[in-house]
């Protein structure tokens, strides 16, 4: 018997001070990366008023999984403010140690259409985990300056 069933990924909002923290469980890494993408950009507009009318290749590099989930999740929302996009899931294509292929699917900000709830201005180091449990499962822990 497993230890936890994470067979549906979980997401834990965290209680901080002035930023936005989340833990997400699951029991693979390229479902991990998602459901805490998803985590983030459920956060920044409502996941129901995006079309998936387009998508974007975003591809990252990082010295080991902490600083790849970091800094791609970093990546998605800086391309939602630099490009006015934005984003409704991430699909991971390749993930390694050390870095990841995947494609976002969103549309254009439309101010009559999207509902925008909070504005990320980063991911930070405070807290950042990525880490496999015993029973093979994985953890993220990651914190948004806001």
């Amino acid at each position: 018997m497993r230890l936890n069933d994470f067979s549906t990924p979980k997401i834990e909002y965290l209680d901080h001070t002035a930023d936005l923290g989340v833990r997400v469980y699951s029991q693979d890494l390229k479902t991990l990366f998602e459901c805490t993408a998803e985590a983030m950009l459920s956060e920044i507009a409502e996941p129901d008023t995006i079309e998936e009318a387009m998508l974007m290749e975003i591809v990252v590099k990082a010295t080991g999984l902490p600083d790849l989930m970091r800094k791609w999740l970093d990546e998605i929302n800086f391309r939602h403010e630099v490009d006015g996009f934005l984003f409704r899931r991430a699909e991971v294509r390749e993930i390694s140690t050390r870095s990841i292929r995947s494609l976002v699917f969103g549309e254009p900000y439309d101010r009559g259409k999207h509902t925008r709830l909070t504005e990320i201005k980063s991911v930070t180091f405070h807290q950042l985990q990525v880490e496999q449990l015993v029973d093979k499962s994985w953890v993220a822990q990651v914190v948004f300056d806001i």
